[in-house]
């Protein structure tokens, strides 16, 4: 099966810290699985680092370095580096990594194998947490974060991401469906719209065994957050933002829903995985529903959808504020 399988890697960079780089590169050479194919795409770097990152890799012929004159930022880097995977017709599955965490040995081997033994279209993993000494923070994200994956649906996937980029294993044959990524909105990531994908076009892998330390520390460019989305959390990070309502959340909330529906709203019901009502969310009272639902299935996106509603009502409110001033001014 190795012989006949090979993995396409993107591994996205800016700036990397050197240290850091060189660990992740030799995580990934270390790999049991030996088939790959690493595209490391580099989103316009300073001169000293690119050339570091070709002399750590210059040894190897698997690994091809892109760099770019241009600054992307990390949603559509990543969707530059599928690109390049795209033009290699001998890949079957597509990874992502990091440019800072560490890959243990068995990773690609373990998600592969579980990828093609339960026919999914993607697969992604637990996550042991780290610092910058890479000592162990937490034996893994899942259990911090209060994550039970196993639970996704669309509508609670929509709510709140909780696949990790550098976890996950995809098909090559959701490409024509990912690409291209849809217009970034503030909050968008890669893995995001790869797994609302994946889920909407078939069936999803979850493996709690952690085949990733995930580096925590200063630079990241998203880190975890201990029992994320649940409602004490929410109310926490409110707080700290001195009780602001700004309606952000509910219009990238809203706009992620709208373009996953725009993606696929042209296929039949018969030809999807999930039924087409479920692509936009309804923001109105069905979204309470939705929050008891993830509260019962411990999903833990019930203070996301309960923050989201309450935005969606005073957004209203204002709509109908600006409305009733319109007419009063004409009048």
């Amino acid at each position: 099966m190795q012989d006949q399988e090979k993995i396409g890697i993107v591994l996205a960079t800016y700036n990397p810290q050197i240290e850091y780089f060189q660990k992740q590169i030799e995580s990934i050479q270390n790999q049991t699985w030996q088939n790959w194919v690493c595209y490391i795409v580099d989103d316009c770097s300073q001169p000293k680092y690119q050339a570091e990152i070709k002399n750590i890799v210059d040894n190897d012929s698997r690994f091809i370095c892109h760099f770019h004159s241009d600054n992307l930022k990390h949603y559509y880097n990543f969707e530059r580096g599928l690109q390049y995977c795209v033009k290699d017709s001998t890949i079957t599955a597509i990874a992502f990594s990091d440019q800072d965490d560490i890959w243990q040995a068995e990773k690609l081997e373990v998600l592969i194998t579980k990828l093609r033994s339960e026919q999914l279209l993607l697969v992604h993993s637990d996550l042991e947490l780290i610092d910058s000494y890479d000592e162990t923070i937490n034996p893994s994200t899942w259990n911090f974060e209060g994550r039970n994956p196993e639970n996704a649906t669309v509508e609670l996937l929509l709510l709140h991401n909780v696949v990790t980029g550098c976890s996950l294993l995809f098909c090559t044959s959701l490409i024509p469906y990912i690409l291209p990524f849809p217009q970034h909105e503030i909050g968008w990531h890669h893995d995001w719209w790869v797994a609302l994908v994946a889920i909407q076009k078939g069936k999803i892998g979850h493996i709690r065994q952690p085949l990733i330390r995930y580096r925590i520390h200063s630079s990241n460019t998203v880190g975890v957050v201990q029992d994320a989305g649940k409602i004490y959390t929410e109310f926490i990070v409110w707080a700290s933002k001195k009780y602001r309502i700004t309606g952000k959340s509910y219009l990238f909330h809203y706009n992620l829903s709208k373009a996953l529906y725009d993606r696929f709203q042209h296929e039949t019901n018969s030809s999807r995985a999930n039924p087409f009502d479920t692509l936009r969310l309804d923001f109105g009272l069905p979204i309470l529903k939705l929050c008891y639902q993830s509260w019962c299935m411990g999903y833990g996106s019930e203070g996301i959808g309960l923050r989201i509603w309450i935005l969606k009502v005073l957004f209203d409110i204002k709509q109908v504020q600006k409305l009733l001033l319109k007419i009063f001014t004409r009048c």
